[in-house]
């Protein structure tokens, strides 16, 4: 059978590399793109060792111009692709009297408007094959909005909603979407963050009390995609909340404003 082929964005590290790892020990062709050339790179070289076809592509998910360019190398090279997962991502946090417009249009453009354009770049090719699948990495912030994240957080709801119209969009059709919404696990996600040094320390703290890798993350999204299931929350206890914020809406807030509150009253 002729090996399948994933593109993934943001593949130079975090997420993005652990899913590039995940689907070539599957034995997936793997097109990995990141802002930095040499990040990708040095993804693809880790991979050697599982046999498979590998490439490192530049892009800039916040460019118009970056995207296609994606688009016109991968088909130059595959003539398709089975699995698009538009994973590019940066943070930002703080209040939203306190993040300037600045900090807004750079989240929105790179977690929000870098997903249209790679959902805008690809589904056409998809169409025309006949066949694939469109995975979004959102995140669990997109569903609980917890105060300091508004930026961020209104990016993410923004592709947890696109996702579920693309969805219905193609309903019926052999092309499947899935949106993946973890909460905070090990990354270098706070790297890049534009945030107040306090924000990140938080960030940072959530992260390293995760019981799961980078590489946990990426094999349950992998199961999932494989499964065809749409909603993916591959974080643990995430879907008790996810299913409480449904439910209980007033009650979950209250908890949430608790939460913060004392989080906000520790040094």
């Amino acid at each position: 059978m002729e090996q399948k082929r994933v593109l993934i964005t943001g593949a130079g590290s975090g997420l993005g590399r652990a899913l590039a790892y995940c689907f070539a020990e599957h034995g997936w062709r793997v097109a990995c793109a990141d802002i930095r050339l040499d990040r990708a790179q040095d993804t693809v070289r880790l991979m050697r060792e599982f046999g498979v076809g590998a490439m490192a592509l530049k892009v800039d998910v916040g460019s118009d111009a970056s995207v296609e360019a994606m688009h016109d190398e991968i088909l130059a090279a595959w003539d398709g692709v089975d699995v698009v997962i538009n994973n590019a991502g940066v943070a930002c946090a703080g209040s939203v009297a306190q993040t300037s417009l600045d900090d807004w249009r750079w989240t929105l453009n790179i977690d929000l408007v870098g997903v249209v354009r790679g959902c805008h770049a690809f589904l056409p090719v998809l169409l025309e094959q006949g066949s694939g699948h469109i995975v979004n990495i959102a995140s669990f912030a997109g569903f609980i909005n917890a105060p300091r994240m508004a930026a961020y957080s209104a990016a993410k709801a923004g592709v947890i909603s696109l996702s579920e119209t693309l969805r219905a969009e193609l309903a019926g059709s052999a092309i499947k979407v899935s949106v993946v919404c973890p909460a905070f696990f090990p990354t270098n996600l706070m790297d890049t963050a534009r945030a107040p040094e306090a924000d990140k320390a938080t960030a940072k703290k959530f992260m390293a009390k995760s019981t799961q890798s980078a590489d946990d993350v990426a094999a349950i999204i992998y199961r999932e995609i494989q499964r065809g299931t749409f909603l993916i929350l591959p974080t643990k206890g995430e879907r008790g909340r996810w299913r409480a914020k449904r439910f209980a809406p007033e009650w979950f807030f209250r908890k949430l404003v608790a939460m913060a509150a004392n989080i906000g009253s520790k040094p």
